[in-house]
C-alpha cells in the first residue's frame, strides 16, 4: 500500500497528497510558474498540475467544458497528432475545497 505525503503546490496555495515515491521535478530542471511536475522515483509515472485560462465559448455544460478541456489537452500532446479523442467525461464534486 502506498504511503502519501502532504505536498504544497504553487508556493503553498494548495496542498495535495502524493505518494512518497514522487519527487518535485523542479529540483532537476526549470518548470514554468503555472506548472508543478512530480516524477515517480521508482518508475515512469509523472503527475503534472497546470493552471490554465478558460478558453472557448461562454457558458458551461458538459459539451462546452469538454471542448475547453480538449483544447488544453491538445496543447500538451505532441504536435504531430491532429486531434485528441476524449472517450468520456463525468461531473466531479470536490467535497474538501473551501
Amino acid at each position: 500500500m502506498a504511503t502519501f505525503v502532504a505536498t504544497p503546490l504553487f508556493g503553498g496555495a494548495m496542498i495535495v497528497d502524493l505518494p512518497e515515491t514522487f519527487t518535485d521535478v523542479s529540483r532537476i530542471r526549470q518548470i514554468p510558474d503555472h506548472q508543478e511536475v512530480f516524477l515517480d522515483k521508482d518508475g515512469y509515472t509523472s503527475i503534472m498540475f497546470d493552471i490554465t485560462e478558460r478558453v472557448g465559448t461562454a457558458g458551461s455544460g458538459a459539451a462546452i467544458d469538454g471542448a475547453a478541456m480538449t483544447t488544453h489537452l491538445e496543447d500538451i500532446v505532441d504536435s504531430e497528432f491532429d486531434t485528441v479523442k476524449v472517450w468520456s467525461t463525468s461531473n466531479t464534486q470536490f467535497s474538501k475545497l473551501p
